[in-house]
């Protein structure tokens, strides 16, 4: 009687008799090790030898090569278990178009000795051809380089002298389809094909038809949204037709992965204003005629096609939030007394019930829970839960906090993947997580920010983020997956100097040496300065907390300031070094110390020289050196900001300069808890103070204060005038011009309002004042008019903010009220009178942000 085996997807199936079974193949990228249970009862396994191994399909691949990587041997005892193992190694290597295995009775010349039956294991592996080229063509829109980056950027890039892999080509082919949907081409077409050849290699051509544009002309909601359309509308940012340049920004298109973006947006809008069972469920998508009239270059018709989105939208029941309550198992975790009710944050009753609020709340908690145990070193560790209990007849929610009943998960393993130049301890320095601590999700929210903004690396998704958590031992796997962006960056550079706005560019290099320090470069300037600049940084030098920068400058300095006398006033060049070592006492405290020298080769205008520098005729140039020591320190918790900073030049230090800088600043943002929590109050007080204890001091070490302090000033308004003498046409005329402040102090206050895209809009208050203290100046006294010293200034206006996507400063512009200002009428040596006024408004822009 004829005994047949087939075994295929990891199956056994017998033959007995004339009984006919269908065989079903193993797909070459199944992944057999999901595939059913193992072999059951086999007939006569085990008391049959399989005498013979051969393959079938093959036109490269040596069968050597392959019984190199299989368990079954001729010779050996039928065993249904090593040839289910064969069939699964053998179509993980991606070789083949299918895999299955047949075992047959044989007829051999020689027959065996024994009286066993010949059998004859057959492997069916048809040969997958090689990739030798791929081609994309008939594109206007995209030209093939632009589709080869972004099949590289999708890891969907054609792989040339690897056997062909139908599944990633057609991946690749709707990648590209999915691109020409979103440059407004939804109904564009790839079409794949092949062209074999009789040497076992393919060629694979993409014939690319974009298709025609259609923009996505109007969206609307159905079903119950309750919520303004208008405000929906605000929530979306993917598809966006009726945004400012919508078109040109790419949200005029419409794909479901945009779609599910803004969805995803939607219902986060209603869960946090009060509809926690909000659903959004698919687009309906519909092609419509536009008709729109132009006038130019005649009255004529234009009809287009566009596409009419419609969202259906339940909003469900509108709820608030009738109690927040806390355990006392939680507050005695947080040290909170239960006596004074001063817990981590708020959500007031009756609210409107807010989902990311109560994360918000539940966070602080957790937040306050693990920072007072590791002070405490109260054993474990254990997260906050947020208990929401809903009041359908009374539409309101009560939210209890309470200590999870669990301890947290401890993080066992830690790995990052796609890391290639970096080293893997510049990860784990930055990520905010560590092994064998517990869980914090929060550092690791803010790791992984901290590691986008290096730049070195493209964006870290959620779906890069792999957690697996094990529940028995409560302890989670983490794996990260990077994608280097290369060790080399050029970037641009800017902000708000003193004197103006400046603009540059900086390169950087990453782990040349192979220590993890950064190399950098840079040129910045303006109208009136301009650095050069030589930088090395290394963190956790020494193997300490802290980290250590030097840096190689040379700047140029020709200020013009304000006032009746163009400048500028002096001309200055500097160059020198500067180390700085900053040490991290807390997550929030920082200790800072530095050392400077420099040397500085200053000509001063002859015009202004006496009035204003306190020179003697003729002495208008000076050299000056500088060797410096300073020490600061910095809390910094996100919302608040104190810095104390102070440091010392000359004296045993060596050099010409004998001065002492000191400098207090104090900034906070609080979220508004009124309007909306998206915008804020912020406020800032410095006081800045720069003398001399011995010798003179250089003019070019006072402030020229300006708009940096109180907007409406132009640079050197912010201090007092001096009296300056020119000669013309053999008479002597005499005007004031700004002769810099030694004492600076200054508060600002603003009202933020977030307006999307990057842009942000304040009303703002300035008020400060510049002084002149005559006896910390040295020699140097110069002809400084009293009534214009120590003014006080202020004023108020509304500013703009942009913050550029790719160099990332923002760009200011401002109108200003100047409500407090200079406006006053002095005496001249020679008699006249002259009068002395600020502006009254003031329109200016500048670049980087004032505090």
């Amino acid at each position: 009687m004829l005994r047949r085996w087939i075994i295929a997807a990891g199956v056994v199936v017998s033959f007995v008799g004339t009984a006919t079974l269908r065989a079903q193949n193993v797909p070459l990228r199944q992944d057999l090790s999901e595939s059913g249970p193992a072999f059951g009862v086999v007939v006569g396994e085990g008391r049959t030898t399989v005498n013979e191994i051969t393959f079938a399909g093959l036109r490269r691949i040596s069968p050597e090569a392959l019984k190199s990587q299989m368990l079954s041997r001729a010779g050996d005892a039928l065993n249904s278990a090593k040839i289910e193992h064969d069939v699964r190694g053998l179509a993980r290597t991606g070789w083949f178009e299918t895999v299955r295995a047949e075992i047959q009775a044989g007829n051999p010349a020689d027959p065996p000795e024994d009286s066993r039956q010949y059998l004859r294991l057959t492997f069916y592996v048809p040969e997958l051809p090689f990739l030798t080229k791929a081609e994309y063509d008939g594109s206007r829109l995209l030209s093939r380089a632009q589709v080869e980056k972004l099949l590289a950027e999708k890891k969907l890039t054609p792989k040339l002298g690897e056997p062909e892999n139908l599944v990633k080509l057609d991946q690749a082919r709707k990648a590209v389809e999915s691109a020409l949907a979103e440059l407004g081409h939804p109904n564009g077409r790839v079409r794949m094909t092949q062209e074999e050849s009789t040497r076992a290699t393919v060629q694979v051509r993409f014939e690319i038809d974009d298709g025609p544009r259609v923009q996505v002309g109007r969206v609307s909601f159905e079903g119950n949204p309750t919520v303004p359309e208008k405000l929906l509308k605000r929530q979306k940012r993917r598809v966006s037709p009726g945004s400012f340049l919508a078109s040109a920004r790419g949200k005029g298109a419409f794909t479901r992965g945009a779609f599910e973006d803004d969805r995803e947006r939607l219902l986060a809008y209603y869960q946090n204003h009060g509809y926690p069972e909000a659903r959004a469920g698919a687009a309906k998508v519909e092609e419509y005629e536009d008709v729109s009239r132009r006038r130019f270059p005649w009255p004529h018709e234009i009809k287009n096609t566009r596409l009419a989105v419609t969202i259906p939208i339940e909003a469900g029941t509108f709820y608030r939030v009738e109690s927040v309550t806390t355990s006392a198992a939680l507050e005695q975790a947080a040290g909170i007394d239960r006596t004074r009710r001063t817990g981590p944050g708020k959500i007031a009753a009756a609210q409107a019930y807010s989902a990311q609020s109560v994360e918000n709340l539940r966070r602080v908690w957790e937040a306050r829970v693990r920072a007072h145990t590791r002070h405490e070193n109260a054993g474990t560790v254990r997260g906050v839960e947020a208990m929401r209990t809903v009041d359908s007849a009374a539409r309101t929610v009560r939210i209890r906090l309470d200590l999870s009943s669990e301890a947290a998960y401890t993080v066992r393993r830690l790995e990052f993947r796609g890391i290639h130049r970096f080293p893997d301890g510049y990860f784990r320095k930055r990520i905010g997580v560590k092994e064998g601590t517990p869980l914090d999700e929060q550092a690791l929210e803010a790791g992984l920010r901290r590691l986008a903004r290096t730049g070195y690396f493209k964006l870290i998704r959620k779906e890069d983020v792999h957690i697996e958590p094990d529940d028995i031992a409560r302890s989670v796997d983490i794996t990260i997956r990077v994608e280097e962006l290369g060790q080399q960056r050029l970037s641009m550079v800017g902000g708000r100097g003193q004197f103006g706005s400046t603009l540059g560019i900086a390169y950087s290099l990453f782990n040349l040496l192979d220590r993890e320090e950064l190399l950098t470069s840079k040129m910045e300037g303006g109208p009136e300065a301009l650095e050069l600049a030589l930088g090395f940084a290394k963190e956790g030098f020494l193997g300490s907390r802290g980290s250590l920068a030097l840096s190689v400058f040379n700047t140029f300095l020709r200020p013009r300031l304000s006032g009746s006398v163009k400048g500028p006033f002096f001309r200055q060049r500097s160059e020198g070094l500067t180390a700085d070592y900053n040490y991290a006492l807390t997550a929030q405290d920082a200790l800072t110390a530095s050392y400077g020298l420099s040397y500085s080769d200053t000509n001063y205008s002859s015009t202004a020289a006496a009035g204003l520098n306190g020179l003697i005729a003729g002495d208008v140039h000076a050299k000056s050196s500088s060797r410096s020591v300073g020490f600061g320190w910095t809390r910094n918790t996100g919302d608040r900001q104190v810095v104390l900073a102070d440091s010392v030049s000359g004296g045993w230090l060596g050099g010409s300069e004998n001065l002492v800088r000191s400098r207090a600043e104090y900034g906070r943002i609080a979220r508004d808890p009124i309007f909306k929590s998206q915008n804020a109050w912020a406020f800032r007080t410095t006081f800045r103070g720069v003398g001399s204890y011995a010798g003179d001091m250089p003019p070019s070490a006072r402030w020229y204060g300006g708009d940096e302090f109180v907007r409406g000033l132009r640079d050197g308004e912010l201090g007092p005038q001096a009296v300056v003498s020119s000669a013309s046409s053999g008479a002597t005329r005499y005007s004031t011009a700004p002769v810099g402040a030694n004492l600076i102090g200054a508060g600002n206050a603003e009202y933020r309002v977030r307006l999307g895209g990057g842009t942000e809009a304040a009303g703002f208050f300035d008020v400060g004042s510049g002084l002149l203290q005559r006896n910390w100046l040295g020699g140097w006294k110069p002809a400084t008019i009293d009534s214009t010293n120590g003014i006080v200034h202020g004023s108020a206006g509304i500013e703009l903010r942009w913050t550029l996507p790719e160099v990332g400063v923002p760009v200011r512009a401002y109108y200003a009220w100047n409500v407090l200002r200079l406006n006053r009428s002095v005496w001249m040596p020679d008699g006249s009178l002259l009068h002395l006024r600020n502006r009254l408004g003031a329109f200016a822009w500048g670049l980087g942000s004032l505090f």
